[in-house]
């Protein structure tokens, strides 16, 4: 499954508020294209896993392929209601601003009809031209005729606005309209995104309390194992490092702010009880949490990984390979060249067993070893 950096980047909350001395973030219009994308995205690759992963591991995987499509579908009605929001906020302000206008033509218009009535058609020329007064006459005209400009102008204006005001309600009622359907979508993909955390729930639930299900995803994480160590094998290159890696052990840092909690070797699985080797480190870490690449590399694979989730692998030349595993979501895809601390995804729980951590392995020669020395 690709997942464009830009495009995800664009996607979530988290990563929309820019640091001191970076660009501002992506207006709404590119956040929403961006989030339809990779909407898109995201559906064909549960079509993909719907009709070709099968196991528990298979299972787990359409289960959290279709979370994280939910929670895409959510953010995006929620950059609609913002969009809408703001519309409808603007046409309230012009219409007001147009009513208050009105108003005050209405007053000024009003006014003047009572001083025509009060005074008769041509009352103050006949004044004028009683008293002989030829200065106070030529006044009284030049007096009349702008009145006459005024008045026939403010009324022009009145009827355009008057025409401007009931579009511009028009629009609103629509508008309004659209708000109301796209809260109603909201709450459908708030509905469908519980279900699937329930779903989920009751999978690790029957996982704990079925021996056979426990046995059947054993052996598939084993599967997964190999197929990963065969995958890394496949995508390493013999490319030479620009920097070479091996100068930095031990001045790294861990791919996200979080406790190793399982560290490189046997461990006893959490959830099956039962002795497993771990050629990686378990991070414990927020659902959420930025993960960064621990050095400079190319990404040689950005996808979903049966037993894994959604794992990035990030190739830093010299025959090493950095594996993160179990993100929410990728922020970078096969062929982009990244930097050390660089942000590449989201700490998440997809094809894990046991809630939101970071699995990291690091490969040299294509064989795991002990990432721990690696890191300050």
């Amino acid at each position: 499954m690709r997942i464009p950096s830009l495009i995800l980047a664009l996607v979530l909350p988290g990563l929309l508020v820019p640091a001191a001395g970076q660009e501002r973030a992506p207006d709404r219009e590119t956040r929403l294209r961006a989030v339809e994308r990779h909407i898109v995205r995201l559906q064909g690759e549960l079509d993909r896993l719907q009709a070709r992963e099968r196991g528990v591991l298979g299972q787990l995987s359409r289960i959290d392929a279709e979370i994280t499509l939910r929670e895409a579908q959510l953010q995006q009605t929620g950059i609609r209601m913002g969009e809408l929001e703001e519309q409808i906020e603007a046409r309230e302000a012009v219409a007001a601003d147009l009513a208050t206008i009105q108003a005050n033509r209405e007053t000024y218009l009003s006014f003047r009809v009572r001083e025509m009535y009060k005074q008769g058609p041509g009352n103050s020329f006949r004044r004028s031209m009683i008293s002989g007064d030829v200065e106070a006459f030529l006044e009284g005209l030049r007096y009349a005729s702008f009145l006459s400009e005024r008045d026939a102008k403010v009324i022009r204006e009145y009827r355009t606005d008057a025409e401007r005001l009931r579009s511009e309600q028009a629009i609103l009622v629509t508008e309004r309209e659209r708000q109301q359907a796209v809260r109603t979508e909201a709450q459908r993909a708030r509905n469908r995104l519980v279900s699937g955390r329930r779903d989920r729930s009751s999978f690790l639930t029957r996982l704990r309390k079925d021996s056979n299900v426990r046995k059947s995803a054993l052996g598939e994480l084993e599967e997964a194992a190999g197929e990963l160590t065969n995958l890394v094998e496949d995508l390493a290159t013999d490319q030479l490092a620009v920097v070479d890696m091996h100068t930095f052990r031990g001045l790294l840092d861990l791919p996200v702010d979080g406790a190793i909690t399982e560290r490189f070797g046997e461990i006893v699985h959490p959830r099956f009880k039962t002795r497993v080797p771990h050629p990686g480190l378990d991070i414990e870490a927020d659902q959420g949490r930025r993960i960064t690449g621990i050095f400079d590399g190319t990404v040689v694979y950005a996808a979903w990984l049966r037993g894994y989730g959604l794992t990035a692998i990030l190739d830093h030349g010299d025959r090493l390979v950095s594996i993160y595993s179990h993100a929410s979501v990728l922020l970078v895809e096969k062929g982009e060249k990244v930097l050390r601390g660089q942000v590449i995804g989201q700490v998440g729980e997809t094809g894990s067993l046991k809630g939101p951590f970071l699995y990291f392995e690091l490969r040299e020669n294509g064989k795991a070893i002990d990432p721990a020395p690696w890191f300050r």
